[in-house]
């Protein structure tokens, strides 16, 4: 509807359609039990953790360019595009073959480190996952209870 050249905007979802949209989610985790509230508070969890990881300096072992780097006295010598580049050595511990480059800033660069990256990996993935088990969990009590309400013919509350 047009109104002095202005047009309205109505709803999208209009009417009924949210209540059923409402029923319909209802529908879906009634009898899950704390499992589903566990499984969001998870699942916001592993989205600060992605959030942070974002942000952070090394990041660069995710979306940088590995390039090999040879070194000596101290230094990491390495060359991306044709350019060569620099890297000081600040610990023996921290040697490695692999540098991370960042493509648009090569002078930016860090070794790679096989712990740190899986650390990283497991710290992101890990919230999501138990979110996951745990609305799995919910899903297979529902089931239960569903399976033995229909069995027994009475209501199951104390499982």
């Amino acid at each position: 509807m047009v109104l002095n050249g202005e047009a309205s905007v109505t709803r999208a979802l209009g009417g009924d359609a949210l209540a059923k949209v409402t029923s319909t989610v209802h529908r879906w985790f009634e009898d899950t039990g704390a499992f589903t509230g566990f499984a969001v508070a998870l699942f916001v969890v592993g989205s600060l953790f992605v959030l942070a990881e974002a942000q952070s300096p090394s990041m660069l072992q995710w979306t940088g360019t590995a390039v090999h780097d040879v070194q000596s006295g101290g230094i990491a010598y390495y060359s991306f595009r044709g350019q060569n580049y620099t890297l000081n050595v600040t610990s023996p511990g921290m040697w490695s073959s692999t540098v991370y480059v960042d493509p648009a800033d090569p002078s930016t660069a860090m070794f790679a480190n096989t712990l740190t990256r899986w650390t990283e990996a497991a710290t992101v993935a890990g919230p999501y996952a138990g979110s996951v088990f745990l609305l799995a969990l919910g899903f297979a009590r529902r089931s239960r209870r569903r399976r033995l309400k229909g069995v027994s013919g009475s209501s199951v509350s104390s499982i």
